[in-house]
């Protein structure tokens, strides 16, 4: 996971900081910060103390970014940093969406030790179900019929005049 800071005209404090697995990050200006086990609002305000007391006017945004993976029938796989708001179409977004052999209809979500299969059936629960730091997103690719549906039915339209052609002889 990692921590956006933003501080208005001000390039050179402002970024993005990776938590560390100890739960701490390193920020410019106030050091070591333990952000482990706490409530996203504690971690904010001992954010905005830590740097009133450096800053005269610290105007401070701090956005909280979750890790997770997009992998499959995507255009860009890879682990991607997102806000808390982002939901699986929004993930799926950030690794510019699907291929044209991708569906977002069949999405696999791995949690921790579980799965979570997400499937056209459940139409905007998809699109607004949240993502987790950690998730791992699969987006699968649609079925050979889908895929190759045109050239079936291509075929199955020239069959259908080759017997029609032969029938009226």
């Amino acid at each position: 996971d990692a921590v956006r800071l933003v501080i208005p005209y001000d390039t050179v404090i402002s970024g993005t900081f990776a938590v560390d697995p100890q739960g701490a990050v390193t920020l410019p200006i106030v050091g070591l910060v333990d952000v482990s086990g706490q409530p996203w609002r504690d971690v904010h305000l001992k954010l905005l103390a830590a740097f009133r007391r450096e800053l005269r006017e610290p105007g401070l945004t701090v956005v909280p970014l979750r890790r997770v993976i997009v992998l499959g029938a995507v255009n860009k796989p890879g682990s991607y940093l997102v806000e808390p708001t982002v939901t699986l179409s929004g993930a799926i977004a950030a690794a510019a969406g699907a291929v044209p052999d991708g569906t977002v209809k069949r999405v696999r979500v791995t949690r921790g030790t579980t799965t979570l299969q997400a499937n056209a059936s459940h139409g905007a629960e998809i699109a607004d179900m949240p993502v987790e730091s950690g998730d791992q997103i699969f987006v699968l690719q649609r079925s050979w019929f889908a895929r190759n549906s045109t050239f079936l039915i291509s075929a199955m339209l020239s069959l259908t005049a080759i017997v029609v052609s032969l029938v009226r002889r």
